[in-house]
């Protein structure tokens, strides 16, 4: 069974195609890696699957599930980030977490229990800014 299949995936703006007709069958178990220049398509293919960018013509599904149809199923299956996570850099990593939690209405206890998953508990009081990109991204997880 494939986990993630495009069939003629293609994202084109006004002048140039960002991704072009790709035919992607990922078997579920396995890991797949996106590797290419900047420019080549590749967080736009990610922002495709999350729904955060619609493709121009062609198709996915991630786990059977079809897009734009079952977008929120997929969500809730999928989690992810592109890039370096943003966070406020005047708040500890601690703080910042706190803040999702809060919006997730979680309970306090998920916040440590975050912060040990990640291996960031000896850096919770450091200011977000002062993370290293490594420890941006696992703060990003730990969200």
């Amino acid at each position: 069974m494939n986990m993630i299949e495009t069939m003629h995936l293609t994202k084109e703006y006004s002048d140039f195609a960002a991704v072009s007709d790709i035919n992607l069958h990922i078997r579920k178990g396995t890991v797949y890696g996106f590797l290419g220049p900047n420019g080549a398509g590749k967080s736009t293919t990610m922002k495709m699957f999350l729904g955060l960018t619609r493709p121009s013509s062609g198709s996915f599904t991630i786990d059977g599930m079809s897009h734009p149809g079952d977008r929120m199923k997929i969500l809730r299956e999928v989690g992810s980030f592109i890039e370096a996570p943003a966070f406020y850099g005047n708040l500890t990593g601690e703080e910042n977490l706190d803040i999702i939690r809060k919006i997730l209405g979680l309970p306090k206890s998920s916040v440590s229990d975050a912060l040990e998953l990640t291996g960031l508990t000896p850096y919770r009081k450091r200011l977000a800014k002062k993370y290293s990109l490594g420890m941006k991204q696992r703060l990003g997880l730990a969200g």
